[in-house]
């Protein structure tokens, strides 16, 4: 008898607590001050080309070019929410020749409207490494939201001739870190 007191008191203590809560006003009026500030960082472009791609048709051809649509810059979420890019380039060249790399930004009229540029010196005996980050911020950024491609371009410079057997390649590879202010 005594066992079923005791539980039934302890049944009753326990619906008790059950019953029992704490509420205060909801101020949704809160969710207008959000403030989320995402990074978003991916591959741009990774190009590797080995001394021979630059002989066409047994000729050596000093020049070579790639093209890449980027149009998700001109979205509607990027114009209004991206307030700084830093867009990052590395050049690894083991081939016994200079270069000029070029990076052309192109608007969807396929009229040039920025250029970045990096000289790149011959091999000497150890992999050549250069390296560059471009950073676009709230006074430039517009040129980003304008960019629907962007070519990339190396043009050797004159040197010993490449042949077939030449060794060596020049390793390009690009990253783009975008900054948003989403309110």
């Amino acid at each position: 008898m005594k066992f079923t007191f005791f539980k039934t008191i302890i049944l009753i203590a326990f619906l008790e607590c059950c019953f029992f809560s704490c509420s205060s006003d909801l101020d949704f009026d809160q969710v207008n001050d959000l403030n989320v500030q995402p990074v978003f960082v991916s591959n741009l472009a990774y190009i590797n080309i080995d001394a021979q791609d630059f002989i066409s048709n047994g000729t050596e051809t000093p020049i070579f070019s790639y093209t890449s649509d980027v149009d998700f810059l001109s979205k509607s979420f990027v114009k209004e929410n991206l307030v700084k890019t830093e867009l990052y380039f590395r050049i690894k060249n083991t081939i016994n020749r200079s270069y000029a790399f070029n990076v052309t930004f192109l608007n969807k009229n396929g009229t040039p409207i920025y250029n970045i540029k990096m000289d790149i010196p011959a091999y000497n005996g150890s992999e050549v490494i250069v390296e560059k980050t471009e950073t676009f911020t709230a006074t430039n950024v517009s040129i980003l939201e304008n960019t629907a491609k962007m070519v990339f371009s190396v043009r050797m410079f004159a040197g010993p001739p490449i042949t077939a057997a030449t060794p060596g390649r020049i390793e390009f590879s690009s990253g783009i870190t975008a900054y948003f202010d989403i309110r």
